[in-house]
């Protein structure tokens, strides 16, 4: 860096026709029902419409256990946004988040620079839509290793060691 350009502020510019892409995980309350899942999505898809973006995925990635309570809620619903947008409608998709009453939390974070739109190809169908709104199958539970009892040393600290059954 020359001396010029020390203490200033360097600005990093998109490249003109491209937008950013985000993900964005958000934990809801899990009394929330379907209905409540779809008004937020109806909601948001309607921010994202009137600041340009676009929303390429969402998965509902069901209800799970987290890692501390949160507003008192042991558990919540998780859900995962995938957008095209700038900074416009990440404050505003964050700020429509704040302000409802079934999120518990959420996280965004950047992904790329300067993606060009027509690559992206959204993934949004209003049969995706629905389905967002319903809990993912439970996966089938694993059955446990059968173990073998095992032979061990065992100590009995009088310093004449023998192995042992436990």
């Amino acid at each position: 860096m020359s001396e010029s350009t020390v203490g200033q502020v360097v600005s990093v510019q998109s490249r003109k026709g491209t937008k950013r892409e985000y993900e964005t995980v958000i934990i809801l309350r899990p009394n929330v029902n379907k209905n409540g899942i779809l008004e937020l999505v109806h909601k948001m898809q309607g921010v994202f419409e009137k600041y340009g973006a676009r929303l390429l995925k969402i998965e509902n990635w069901g209800s799970r256990t987290l890692a501390f309570p949160i507003k008192r809620s042991p558990t919540g619903i998780y859900l995962y946004w995938r957008f095209l947008g700038g900074s416009d409608i990440v404050h505003e998709f964050e700020r429509n988040l704040q302000i409802s009453e079934s999120v518990l939390r959420y996280y965004t974070v950047r992904v790329e620079d300067d993606v060009d739109p027509d690559a992206r190809p959204s993934e949004i169908t209003e049969d995706l839509l629905q389905a967002v709104a319903e809990p993912p199958p439970e996966p089938e539970p694993q059955p446990e290793p059968v173990r073998e009892e095992e032979d061990r040393f065992v100590s009995d600290d009088d310093g004449d060691d023998e192995e042992r059954r436990r």
